[in-house]
């Protein structure tokens, strides 16, 4: 089995929930293409991962979304349900911390039991000490502004 996935790479990585086997798919190995852009950045290279479903977890959410116990791990909340047959729309909202960026996720998929592709859009919230990770020049400036510098 082959899809391919147009998705943002944060919401992919973060949204999980259950729309229940309304959202049956294929038991078996699938095989999962990912296509990320964002503004103001350079073109990210598509992924490719194989995911093996058994039977009692063949549904969409498990190839799209990490489990339940690891959204409520990161005090996210996701909706999603079916908009019309074969068409899946969800939403997620995760809190920023320390080690991980806050999110903000919407997505509609497309699928049937052999395939699927859909759309994502999401907003990152970086803060904290995370900040200070990712923009060392930045804290830099700030902590010399604080200090008169």
């Amino acid at each position: 089995m082959r899809l391919f996935a147009i998705s943002v790479m944060a919401a992919a990585a973060l949204m999980a929930g259950s729309a229940g086997a309304q959202t049956a798919i294929q038991a078996g190995m699938w095989e999962t293409n990912d296509k990320t852009t964002m503004e103001g950045v350079q073109p990210i290279p598509a992924t490719s991962r194989k995911v093996c479903l058994k039977a009692a977890e063949a549904q969409l959410e498990r190839l799209l979304f990490p489990s339940p116990e690891e959204m409520k791990q990161h005090g996210c909340k996701y909706e999603g349900g079916l908009q019309k047959p074969g068409v899946l729309q969800s939403t997620l909202s995760c809190p920023p911390n320390d080690e991980v960026a806050g999110i903000d996720a919407k997505a509609e998929i497309t699928f049937s039991t052999t395939s699927y592709e859909g759309l994502g859009q999401s907003e990152l919230d970086v803060s904290g000490d995370l900040r200070a990770a990712l923009h060392p020049d930045q804290a830099a400036e700030r902590d010399n502004a604080d200090l008169g510098v």
